[in-house]
Protein backbone atom coordinates (compact mmCIF):
# COMPACT_ATOMS: atom_id res chain seq x y z
CA UNK A 1 0.00 0.00 0.00
CA UNK A 2 3.09 2.07 0.87
CA UNK A 3 4.77 1.56 -2.20
CA UNK A 4 1.05 2.33 -4.29
CA UNK A 5 0.50 5.45 -2.73
CA UNK A 6 4.03 6.76 -2.88
CA UNK A 7 4.30 5.98 -6.60
CA UNK A 8 0.56 7.34 -7.56
CA UNK A 9 1.01 10.12 -5.06
CA UNK A 10 4.08 11.79 -7.16
CA UNK A 11 2.95 11.46 -10.64
CA UNK A 12 1.47 15.03 -10.82
CA UNK A 13 5.10 16.17 -8.76
CA UNK A 14 6.79 13.80 -11.91
CA UNK A 15 4.38 15.53 -14.59
CA UNK A 16 5.63 19.05 -13.28
CA UNK A 17 8.95 18.55 -12.87
CA UNK A 18 9.17 17.18 -16.59
CA UNK A 19 6.83 19.86 -18.17
CA UNK A 20 9.09 22.48 -16.27
CA UNK A 21 12.43 21.28 -16.02
CA UNK A 22 14.15 24.55 -16.95
CA UNK A 23 13.67 25.29 -13.52
CA UNK A 24 14.04 22.79 -11.23
CA UNK A 25 17.22 22.52 -8.83
CA UNK A 26 18.19 19.36 -7.11
CA UNK A 27 17.31 21.45 -3.43
CA UNK A 28 13.62 21.34 -4.68
CA UNK A 29 13.13 18.24 -5.92
CA UNK A 30 14.50 16.64 -2.83
CA UNK A 31 12.35 18.41 -0.29
CA UNK A 32 9.45 17.98 -3.11
CA UNK A 33 10.27 14.36 -3.16
CA UNK A 34 10.62 14.16 0.71
CA UNK A 35 7.45 16.01 1.15
CA UNK A 36 5.01 13.36 -1.24
CA UNK A 37 6.80 10.15 1.21
CA UNK A 38 6.33 11.87 4.23
CA UNK A 39 2.65 12.22 2.76
CA UNK A 40 2.15 8.73 2.10
CA UNK A 41 3.58 7.83 5.43
CA UNK A 42 1.11 10.22 7.11
CA UNK A 43 -1.56 8.49 4.45
CA UNK A 44 -1.60 5.16 4.86
CA UNK A 45 -1.18 5.25 9.05
CA UNK A 46 -3.97 7.77 9.18
CA UNK A 47 -6.41 5.37 6.72
CA UNK A 48 -5.63 2.42 9.25
CA UNK A 49 -6.21 4.48 12.58
CA UNK A 50 -9.22 6.53 11.44
CA UNK A 51 -11.24 3.93 9.02
CA UNK A 52 -14.44 5.74 9.19
CA UNK A 53 -12.83 9.45 7.61
CA UNK A 54 -13.47 10.04 3.91
CA UNK A 55 -10.25 8.86 1.86
CA UNK A 56 -10.01 11.97 0.28
CA UNK A 57 -8.94 13.95 3.42
CA UNK A 58 -5.98 11.82 3.28
CA UNK A 59 -5.21 11.04 -0.40
CA UNK A 60 -6.19 13.83 -1.89
CA UNK A 61 -6.17 17.41 0.16
CA UNK A 62 -2.37 17.17 1.09
CA UNK A 63 -1.30 15.92 -1.92
CA UNK A 64 -2.56 19.35 -3.31
CA UNK A 65 -1.55 21.76 -0.97
CA UNK A 66 1.98 19.64 -1.36
CA UNK A 67 2.33 20.04 -5.16
CA UNK A 68 0.40 23.87 -5.35
CA UNK A 69 3.06 25.65 -3.38
CA UNK A 70 5.73 23.71 -4.42
CA UNK A 71 4.60 24.11 -8.02
CA UNK A 72 4.84 27.71 -7.24
CA UNK A 73 7.61 27.59 -5.38
CA UNK A 74 9.14 25.83 -8.46
CA UNK A 75 8.09 28.92 -11.25
CA UNK A 76 8.33 31.67 -8.61
CA UNK A 77 4.32 32.20 -9.23
CA UNK A 78 1.32 32.89 -6.91
CA UNK A 79 -0.29 29.56 -5.55
CA UNK A 80 -3.42 30.26 -6.58
CA UNK A 81 -2.39 30.11 -10.51
CA UNK A 82 -1.24 26.82 -9.71
CA UNK A 83 -3.80 24.98 -8.27
CA UNK A 84 -6.37 24.93 -10.89
CA UNK A 85 -3.22 23.31 -12.70
CA UNK A 86 -3.02 20.55 -9.86
CA UNK A 87 -6.72 20.00 -9.31
CA UNK A 88 -6.77 19.07 -13.47
CA UNK A 89 -3.23 16.85 -13.07
CA UNK A 90 -4.75 15.16 -10.17
CA UNK A 91 -7.87 14.26 -11.97
CA UNK A 92 -6.30 13.43 -15.28
CA UNK A 93 -4.09 11.12 -12.77
CA UNK A 94 -7.41 9.66 -11.59
CA UNK A 95 -8.68 9.13 -14.83
CA UNK A 96 -5.45 7.33 -16.48
CA UNK A 97 -5.50 5.11 -13.35
CA UNK A 98 -8.81 4.01 -13.38
CA UNK A 99 -8.97 3.41 -16.85
CA UNK A 100 -5.78 1.45 -16.86
CA UNK A 101 -7.21 -0.47 -13.74
CA UNK A 102 -10.16 -0.93 -15.50
CA UNK A 103 -8.04 -2.87 -18.15
CA UNK A 104 -5.76 -5.21 -15.51
CA UNK A 105 -9.25 -6.35 -13.50
CA UNK A 106 -9.86 -7.57 -17.19
CA UNK A 107 -6.68 -8.79 -18.19
CA UNK A 108 -6.46 -10.70 -15.01
CA UNK A 109 -10.19 -11.45 -14.65
CA UNK A 110 -10.66 -10.40 -11.33
CA UNK A 111 -14.16 -10.49 -9.90
CA UNK A 112 -12.96 -7.67 -6.99
CA UNK A 113 -14.58 -4.42 -6.89
CA UNK A 114 -10.81 -2.81 -6.69
CA UNK A 115 -11.72 -0.69 -3.57
CA UNK A 116 -8.73 1.71 -1.78
CA UNK A 117 -9.54 0.16 0.99
CA UNK A 118 -9.31 -3.49 0.13
CA UNK A 119 -5.79 -2.75 -0.52
CA UNK A 120 -5.30 -0.94 2.88
CA UNK A 121 -6.86 -4.79 4.33
CA UNK A 122 -3.74 -6.44 2.54
CA UNK A 123 -6.24 -8.20 -0.02
CA UNK A 124 -4.14 -9.67 -2.59
CA UNK A 125 -6.30 -10.09 -5.72
CA UNK A 126 -6.88 -5.99 -4.93
CA UNK A 127 -2.94 -5.44 -4.47
CA UNK A 128 -2.33 -7.11 -7.43
CA UNK A 129 -4.83 -5.37 -9.89
CA UNK A 130 -3.91 -1.37 -8.27
CA UNK A 131 -0.46 -1.99 -8.90
CA UNK A 132 -0.46 -3.48 -12.38
CA UNK A 133 -2.75 -0.12 -12.97
CA UNK A 134 -0.14 2.30 -11.14
CA UNK A 135 2.69 0.42 -12.49
CA UNK A 136 1.78 0.92 -15.93
CA UNK A 137 0.44 4.39 -15.57
CA UNK A 138 3.75 5.36 -14.91
CA UNK A 139 5.37 5.49 -18.21
CA UNK A 140 2.32 6.94 -19.79
CA UNK A 141 2.52 10.43 -17.14
CA UNK A 142 6.32 10.33 -18.11
CA UNK A 143 5.51 10.37 -22.06
CA UNK A 144 3.09 13.13 -21.30
CA UNK A 145 4.87 15.15 -19.50
CA UNK A 146 7.53 15.03 -22.35
CA UNK A 147 4.98 15.84 -25.09
CA UNK A 148 3.86 18.68 -22.45
CA UNK A 149 6.91 20.48 -22.12
CA UNK A 150 7.08 21.02 -25.81
CA UNK A 151 3.72 22.60 -25.51
CA UNK A 152 4.34 24.71 -22.13
CA UNK A 153 7.47 26.39 -23.78
CA UNK A 154 6.29 27.45 -27.45
CA UNK A 155 3.34 28.70 -25.55
CA UNK A 156 5.58 30.59 -22.87
CA UNK A 157 3.31 29.16 -20.16
CA UNK A 158 5.92 29.96 -17.20
CA UNK A 159 6.09 33.36 -18.61
CA UNK A 160 2.66 33.67 -18.59
CA UNK A 161 2.20 32.36 -15.07
CA UNK A 162 4.62 34.38 -13.53
CA UNK A 163 3.53 37.82 -14.98
CA UNK A 164 -0.37 37.17 -14.48
CA UNK A 165 -1.91 38.69 -11.48
CA UNK A 166 -5.25 37.73 -9.33
CA UNK A 167 -7.89 39.39 -7.68
CA UNK A 168 -10.72 38.57 -5.40
CA UNK A 169 -12.83 37.14 -7.71
CA UNK A 170 -10.03 34.47 -8.74
CA UNK A 171 -9.89 33.23 -5.54
CA UNK A 172 -13.54 32.71 -5.23
CA UNK A 173 -13.87 30.91 -8.02
CA UNK A 174 -10.62 28.66 -7.53
CA UNK A 175 -11.83 27.56 -4.33
CA UNK A 176 -14.73 27.00 -4.95
CA UNK A 177 -13.89 24.73 -7.94
CA UNK A 178 -11.38 23.18 -5.20
CA UNK A 179 -14.41 22.58 -2.96
CA UNK A 180 -16.79 21.06 -5.67
CA UNK A 181 -13.75 18.86 -6.66
CA UNK A 182 -12.96 17.65 -2.81
CA UNK A 183 -17.04 17.60 -2.52
CA UNK A 184 -17.03 14.51 -5.21
CA UNK A 185 -13.99 12.86 -4.43
CA UNK A 186 -15.55 12.38 -0.57
CA UNK A 187 -17.84 9.77 -2.47
CA UNK A 188 -15.71 8.43 -5.58
CA UNK A 189 -13.20 7.58 -3.19
CA UNK A 190 -15.85 4.99 -1.99
CA UNK A 191 -16.65 3.59 -5.48
CA UNK A 192 -15.08 0.44 -7.50
CA UNK A 193 -12.61 0.73 -9.94
CA UNK A 194 -15.51 1.29 -12.60
CA UNK A 195 -17.33 3.93 -10.40
CA UNK A 196 -13.93 5.79 -9.94
CA UNK A 197 -13.41 5.84 -13.94
CA UNK A 198 -16.56 6.86 -14.66
CA UNK A 199 -16.13 10.05 -11.68
CA UNK A 200 -12.60 10.74 -13.02
CA UNK A 201 -13.94 11.12 -16.60
CA UNK A 202 -16.56 13.63 -16.16
CA UNK A 203 -14.30 15.24 -13.41
CA UNK A 204 -11.37 15.27 -15.71
CA UNK A 205 -13.64 17.32 -18.82
CA UNK A 206 -15.35 19.42 -16.27
CA UNK A 207 -12.67 20.84 -14.47
CA UNK A 208 -10.43 20.59 -17.26
CA UNK A 209 -12.84 23.00 -19.39
CA UNK A 210 -13.09 25.23 -16.29
CA UNK A 211 -9.28 25.14 -15.67
CA UNK A 212 -8.53 26.36 -19.63
CA UNK A 213 -11.07 28.91 -19.30
CA UNK A 214 -9.45 30.17 -16.27
CA UNK A 215 -6.13 30.84 -17.81
CA UNK A 216 -7.65 31.97 -21.31
CA UNK A 217 -9.65 34.42 -19.57
CA UNK A 218 -6.67 35.58 -17.79
CA UNK A 219 -4.08 35.55 -20.29
CA UNK A 220 -6.34 37.60 -22.67
CA UNK A 221 -6.90 40.25 -19.35
CA UNK A 222 -3.20 40.02 -18.98
CA UNK A 223 -2.33 40.76 -22.63
CA UNK A 224 -4.68 43.55 -23.00
CA UNK A 225 -3.82 45.26 -19.89
CA UNK A 226 -0.46 44.98 -20.16
CA UNK A 227 -0.38 46.39 -23.76
CA UNK A 228 -2.55 49.02 -22.80
CA UNK A 229 -0.39 50.32 -19.55
CA UNK A 230 3.04 49.82 -21.81
CA UNK A 231 0.90 52.43 -24.60
CA UNK A 232 0.03 54.76 -21.62
CA UNK A 233 2.90 54.40 -20.52
CA UNK A 234 5.14 55.12 -23.72
CA UNK A 235 3.17 58.03 -24.73
CA UNK A 236 3.36 59.57 -21.08
CA UNK A 237 6.94 58.99 -21.26
CA UNK A 238 6.49 60.77 -24.82
CA UNK A 239 5.00 63.69 -24.00
CA UNK A 240 7.55 64.53 -21.10
CA UNK A 241 10.21 64.10 -23.46
CA UNK A 242 8.60 65.98 -26.10
CA UNK A 243 8.18 68.98 -23.08
CA UNK A 244 11.64 68.38 -22.00
CA UNK A 245 12.53 68.98 -25.58
CA UNK A 246 11.08 72.48 -25.83
CA UNK A 247 12.50 73.52 -22.61
CA UNK A 248 15.75 72.64 -24.02
CA UNK A 249 15.12 74.61 -26.67
CA UNK A 250 13.95 77.37 -24.89
CA UNK A 251 16.88 77.30 -22.57
CA UNK A 252 18.96 76.98 -25.07
CA UNK A 253 18.21 80.20 -26.85
CA UNK A 254 18.70 81.64 -23.19
CA UNK A 255 21.75 80.27 -23.03
CA UNK A 256 23.22 81.70 -26.39
CA UNK A 257 21.83 85.44 -25.69
CA UNK A 258 23.10 85.40 -21.95
CA UNK A 259 26.67 84.33 -23.85
CA UNK A 260 26.39 86.93 -26.07
CA UNK A 261 25.65 89.47 -23.92
CA UNK A 262 29.00 88.59 -22.05
CA UNK A 263 30.48 88.66 -25.60
CA UNK A 264 29.14 92.36 -26.66
CA UNK A 265 30.07 93.92 -23.13
CA UNK A 266 33.86 92.02 -23.58
CA UNK A 267 33.34 90.62 -20.43
CA UNK A 268 35.94 87.89 -21.26
CA UNK A 269 36.25 86.59 -17.38
CA UNK A 270 32.67 86.95 -16.75
CA UNK A 271 31.80 84.29 -20.00
CA UNK A 272 34.51 81.86 -18.35
CA UNK A 273 32.54 82.13 -14.80
CA UNK A 274 29.40 81.91 -16.05
CA UNK A 275 30.33 79.05 -18.76
CA UNK A 276 31.69 77.00 -15.74
CA UNK A 277 28.63 77.69 -13.08
CA UNK A 278 25.66 77.35 -15.34
CA UNK A 279 26.61 76.08 -19.04
CA UNK A 280 28.82 72.93 -17.76
CA UNK A 281 26.30 71.40 -15.31
CA UNK A 282 23.60 71.84 -17.37
CA UNK A 283 25.44 69.67 -20.09
CA UNK A 284 24.43 66.19 -19.31
CA UNK A 285 20.82 67.59 -19.35
CA UNK A 286 21.24 69.43 -22.77
CA UNK A 287 23.23 66.18 -24.02
CA UNK A 288 20.86 63.97 -23.36
CA UNK A 289 18.17 65.89 -24.99
CA UNK A 290 20.40 66.32 -27.78
CA UNK A 291 20.76 62.65 -28.17
CA UNK A 292 17.12 61.99 -28.68
CA UNK A 293 16.35 64.90 -30.84
CA UNK A 294 15.90 62.71 -34.01
CA UNK A 295 13.13 60.97 -31.94
CA UNK A 296 10.67 64.06 -33.50
CA UNK A 297 11.67 62.66 -37.09
CA UNK A 298 10.04 59.19 -36.28
CA UNK A 299 5.74 59.24 -37.04
CA UNK A 300 5.09 56.75 -34.56
CA UNK A 301 4.22 58.33 -30.43
CA UNK A 302 4.22 54.54 -29.44
CA UNK A 303 7.71 53.31 -30.61
CA UNK A 304 9.28 56.45 -30.09
CA UNK A 305 7.58 56.42 -26.37
CA UNK A 306 8.66 53.17 -26.33
CA UNK A 307 12.51 54.06 -27.41
CA UNK A 308 12.80 56.69 -24.94
CA UNK A 309 11.55 54.36 -21.96
CA UNK A 310 14.06 52.13 -23.03
CA UNK A 311 17.03 55.08 -23.17
CA UNK A 312 16.14 55.76 -19.14
CA UNK A 313 16.13 51.85 -18.33
CA UNK A 314 19.98 51.65 -20.08
CA UNK A 315 20.85 54.60 -18.37
CA UNK A 316 20.40 52.97 -15.04
CA UNK A 317 22.39 50.09 -16.48
CA UNK A 318 25.08 52.63 -16.97
CA UNK A 319 24.75 52.30 -20.68
CA UNK A 320 24.61 54.44 -23.32
CA UNK A 321 21.96 54.05 -26.01
CA UNK A 322 22.24 56.20 -29.22
CA UNK A 323 19.41 56.92 -31.67
CA UNK A 324 20.15 58.20 -35.29
CA UNK A 325 17.15 59.09 -37.31
CA UNK A 326 18.56 61.16 -39.98
CA UNK A 327 15.20 61.50 -42.28
CA UNK A 328 11.62 61.83 -41.51
CA UNK A 329 9.92 57.78 -41.00
CA UNK A 330 6.67 57.66 -41.80
CA UNK A 331 5.00 54.26 -40.26
CA UNK A 332 0.94 53.64 -41.66
CA UNK A 333 -0.94 50.93 -41.97
CA UNK A 334 1.11 48.27 -39.75
CA UNK A 335 0.49 46.81 -36.26
CA UNK A 336 1.90 49.36 -33.96
CA UNK A 337 1.79 47.33 -30.91
CA UNK A 338 3.50 44.21 -32.09
CA UNK A 339 6.32 46.96 -33.60
CA UNK A 340 6.69 48.00 -30.07
CA UNK A 341 7.21 44.47 -28.80
CA UNK A 342 9.54 43.34 -31.21
CA UNK A 343 11.64 46.56 -30.94
CA UNK A 344 11.01 46.58 -26.98
CA UNK A 345 12.54 42.90 -26.83
CA UNK A 346 15.61 43.75 -29.51
CA UNK A 347 16.17 46.19 -27.28
CA UNK A 348 16.07 44.66 -23.61
CA UNK A 349 18.56 41.74 -25.52
CA UNK A 350 21.09 44.50 -26.51
CA UNK A 351 20.93 46.07 -23.31
CA UNK A 352 21.70 43.57 -21.54
CA UNK A 353 24.29 42.32 -23.82
CA UNK A 354 26.09 45.93 -23.70
CA UNK A 355 25.43 46.04 -19.93
CA UNK A 356 28.28 43.17 -20.36
CA UNK A 357 30.73 44.24 -22.75
CA UNK A 358 31.31 48.18 -23.61
CA UNK A 359 27.95 49.77 -22.31
CA UNK A 360 26.82 51.11 -25.91
CA UNK A 361 23.53 50.49 -28.10
CA UNK A 362 23.51 52.34 -31.40
CA UNK A 363 19.73 52.44 -32.66
CA UNK A 364 19.36 53.19 -36.27
CA UNK A 365 16.12 54.01 -37.84
CA UNK A 366 15.68 55.02 -41.55
CA UNK A 367 13.81 54.63 -44.80
CA UNK A 368 14.93 51.38 -47.13
CA UNK A 369 12.48 52.70 -49.85
CA UNK A 370 9.01 54.36 -49.75
CA UNK A 371 7.30 51.71 -48.72
CA UNK A 372 9.95 50.14 -46.34
CA UNK A 373 11.54 51.24 -43.04
CA UNK A 374 14.21 49.42 -41.20
CA UNK A 375 15.04 49.62 -37.18
CA UNK A 376 18.97 48.41 -37.01
CA UNK A 377 19.89 47.89 -33.01
CA UNK A 378 23.88 47.01 -32.39
CA UNK A 379 25.80 45.83 -29.84
CA UNK A 380 28.93 44.24 -28.94
CA UNK A 381 29.10 40.48 -28.21
CA UNK A 382 30.44 39.77 -24.28
CA UNK A 383 33.84 38.49 -24.35
CA UNK A 384 33.97 34.65 -24.32
CA UNK A 385 30.04 34.59 -25.62
CA UNK A 386 29.51 32.61 -28.82
CA UNK A 387 25.89 33.27 -31.15
CA UNK A 388 24.48 30.38 -33.46
CA UNK A 389 22.90 32.44 -35.90
CA UNK A 390 21.71 29.61 -37.17
CA UNK A 391 19.54 28.83 -33.55
CA UNK A 392 18.71 31.95 -32.47
CA UNK A 393 15.19 31.79 -34.03
CA UNK A 394 14.47 28.61 -32.13
CA UNK A 395 12.39 28.25 -29.18
CA UNK A 396 14.32 28.60 -25.57
CA UNK A 397 17.72 30.76 -27.68
CA UNK A 398 19.97 32.22 -24.84
CA UNK A 399 23.42 33.15 -24.04
CA UNK A 400 22.18 34.48 -21.05
CA UNK A 401 22.28 31.86 -17.71
CA UNK A 402 19.49 31.48 -15.63
CA UNK A 403 16.77 32.75 -18.69
CA UNK A 404 14.76 30.91 -21.19
CA UNK A 405 15.01 32.61 -24.09
CA UNK A 406 11.04 33.42 -23.93
CA UNK A 407 12.04 37.19 -25.64
CA UNK A 408 13.97 35.84 -28.32
CA UNK A 409 11.27 33.44 -29.28
CA UNK A 410 8.45 35.85 -28.75
CA UNK A 411 9.83 37.62 -31.24
CA UNK A 412 10.17 35.00 -33.74
CA UNK A 413 6.47 34.07 -32.98
CA UNK A 414 5.46 38.20 -33.81
CA UNK A 415 7.05 38.38 -37.00
CA UNK A 416 4.71 38.23 -40.51
CA UNK A 417 5.64 38.71 -43.92
CA UNK A 418 5.17 42.72 -43.06
CA UNK A 419 7.42 42.45 -39.78
CA UNK A 420 10.70 40.53 -40.12
CA UNK A 421 13.78 40.31 -38.29
CA UNK A 422 17.50 39.56 -39.52
CA UNK A 423 20.39 38.96 -37.49
CA UNK A 424 24.38 39.04 -37.95
CA UNK A 425 27.32 39.29 -36.47
CA UNK A 426 29.86 41.70 -38.19
CA UNK A 427 33.32 42.06 -35.82
CA UNK A 428 32.28 40.81 -32.72
CA UNK A 429 29.10 42.87 -33.21
CA UNK A 430 25.75 41.89 -32.83
CA UNK A 431 23.37 43.51 -35.47
CA UNK A 432 19.51 42.60 -35.34
CA UNK A 433 17.33 44.10 -37.90
CA UNK A 434 13.20 44.91 -37.70
CA UNK A 435 12.35 45.23 -41.88
CA UNK A 436 8.85 47.15 -41.86
CA UNK A 437 6.72 46.89 -44.75
CA UNK A 438 4.06 49.05 -45.05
Amino acid sequence: MFGLSLISGGYEMLFLLIGFREYVTWRLSAVWVALIVLEAIIANAATVQWPQVPLVFFWIIPLLIINTLMSSRLLYTKWLLMLPVVIFLNAIKRLLGALVGVLAKLMVKSTSPMLLRQAVGLHATADLNLFIAVIVTLPIVILLGMAAHRWLVRVAAADFLQRARVDLSDYLLVLLFFGIYVLAYVFAMEWSINGQAYMAIVASITFGIIGVYLINNKNSHLNDAQLLLEVSNYNELLSQHNQDLHLFKHDYQNVLLSMAAFIQNSDMPGLKQYFEDEVLPASEQLNRQTELIGLSRLDMPTVSGMIYAKYEAAKQQHVQLSVTILEAVRLTDIPQIKVVRILGNLLDNAIDAAARSDQRVAVTISNYDVQTAVFTIVNQVPAQETIDLAAIKKSRFTTKPGHLGYGLSSIEQLTTTQLQVNYQIEEGRFIAELVVKH
